[in-house]
């Protein structure tokens, strides 16, 4: 019997190891993203990479990634992150740029001190703000991280917006990585706004194959002592379709229904199933 936690995390955003960090079919040298993300921006906006624009469908893993980058960004090279998630109908320059300036506010206070900066309400004033990020990032032999999760929900404009600052910030040589996230579609939008596509990288998260979704479930296991019989990996994986996701909700409910085993069997896979199932039609009823 094992008393160890579930290894899976049935929710979005979710980041257990093994899901989040996927090889780029573009990229050259078969790096994950998170590691190529790395070498970019100790590179610097020299690197094509440095800018990204990275798209998927629902439960595919982009906020995961993301955050994982952040994470390795701040540990690794010591950079201020700023993550956003946009919303339906905001307007996203005055929502990112309060929290830009919080984070640059939280890294560099004593470079900032008795400086006056007014509320950001135009995309001249917050490139400003970022030039601005930028130059102490420079001066500290660091960088600034701005994440863009969710940005299929920004209008056209904005979006068009930011593919220009990106070049701007890059022209101008400062540290300053801006990565937008969202649907598929997205992508199709953003090459509609422009030439702008040149300084940013798109990444497309496709489904897991069959060895990484097997990986994805077996690893986490062996690291806790349980093991996933053949016939088990085989239906979850089947069932998950390649959706990281999926795979996260299928392996939790099979281990649960395992009881603290140290075999997850078939019948184990089955009830988890049927247990999802219940509490589907529970929702719709």
């Amino acid at each position: 019997m094992t008393s160890s936690p579930p290894p899976y995390r049935p929710f979005r955003g979710a980041d257990p190891p093994h899901f989040v960090d996927r090889e780029d079919p573009d990229d050259v040298g078969g790096h994950g993203i998170v590691a190529a993300s790395l070498v970019a921006f100790a590179a610097g906006p020299c690197d094509p990479r440095f800018h990204r624009l990275v798209t998927a469908g629902p439960g595919m893993g982009k906020t995961a990634l993301l955050r994982a980058v952040g994470r390795e960004v701040a540990d690794r090279l010591g950079w201020a992150v700023t993550f956003h998630t946009c919303q339906v109908k905001e307007r996203a320059i005055r929502a990112v740029s309060a929290e830009i300036l919080k984070t640059v506010q939280r890294r560099w206070p004593r470079e900032l001190s008795g400086a006056v900066i007014s509320s950001v309400t135009s995309w001249v004033a917050l490139r400003d703000l970022l030039e601005l990020a930028g130059r102490l990032a420079r001066a500290a032999s660091s960088g600034l991280f701005v994440v863009f999760d969710d940005a299929d929900r920004l209008s056209g404009g904005e979006l068009e917006s930011l593919g220009f600052l990106a070049r701007r910030l890059s022209q101008e040589g400062f540290p300053v990585a801006l990565w937008l996230s969202g649907a598929a579609s997205l992508g199709d939008r953003f090459v509609r706004a422009g030439d702008i596509t040149e300084c940013v990288w798109s990444t497309s998260l496709a489904r897991l194959d069959g060895g990484e979704a097997r990986e994805a479930l077996v690893v986490p296991a062996v690291d806790r002592g349980v093991e996933l019989r053949e016939e088990a990996l085989e239906l979850l994986c089947w069932r998950a379709d390649g959706i990281p996701l999926e795979l996260q909700r299928l392996g939790f409910a099979a281990w649960s229904a395992a009881g603290g085993a140290d075999v997850v069997t078939a019948a184990d896979a089955m009830a988890g199933l049927d247990v999802l199932r219940e509490g589907a039609r529970a929702r719709a009823s």
